[in-house]
């Protein structure tokens, strides 16, 4: 089953239900992180975080915690929507993006 399927399926196909899905091994996982779109995001390198920004000017830290994704930290700073979320490997930062051309690192 392809994840728009799966996303259909489990939310009626309704555009306002977002997920991110994460792929381990053979079966896709399905997370939800509210009603609003994700406009970006990014995962840390073991991927036991992942930042989202829901479409707003905020970008959201999530840590994984057993099965679940738990809300760990918001950064804020951009004045206008976030559109670009990258996170470095190597040194472990996270540099955003906005509407505005603005960076923040």
């Amino acid at each position: 089953m392809s994840c728009e399927s799966a996303l259909k399926r489990i939310w009626g196909g309704g555009r306002d239900a977002m997920a991110l899905f994460t792929s381990r091994g053979p079966v896709a996982e399905v997370f939800r992180f509210g009603l609003v779109p994700i406009a970006c995001r990014a995962r840390n390198e073991d991927r036991s975080q992942v930042a989202l920004s829901l479409n707003n000017n905020e970008v959201n830290i999530y840590g994984r915690a057993a099965s679940e994704w738990k809300l760990q930290e918001t950064l804020q700073g951009h004045d206008l929507r976030v559109t670009g979320i990258d996170w470095a490997p190597s040194t472990n930062r996270i540099v955003t993006c906005g509407a505005v051309s603005l960076l923040c690192i």
